[in-house]
């Protein structure tokens, strides 16, 4: 969900890293949100899309930002 504290850079970072996009992919992505206000950044059974929740809602608090992640069911 975008907000206006976290930056690309830390969004584009996280796809590459938690996400594993390649770096054009995530920084696509990561205008989408920006543009959108938020996007779907993966479709995974749920207990992997918590863990990796878990994992970005943490790796943004460490860096100071309040980055949020919302899991939805998928329609």
């Amino acid at each position: 969900i975008n907000d206006e504290v976290t930056t690309q850079e830390f969004v584009t970072e996280t796809l590459v890293v938690i996400f594993n996009y390649d770096r054009i992919n995530a920084e696509e992505m990561t205008l989408k949100i920006h543009q959108d206000g938020s996007g779907i950044v993966a479709t995974l059974p749920f207990e992997m899309a918590e863990q990796k929740g878990v994992e970005t809602t943490l790796l943004a608090r460490n860096n100071g930002f309040p980055l949020a992640v919302k899991l939805e069911p998928e329609e």
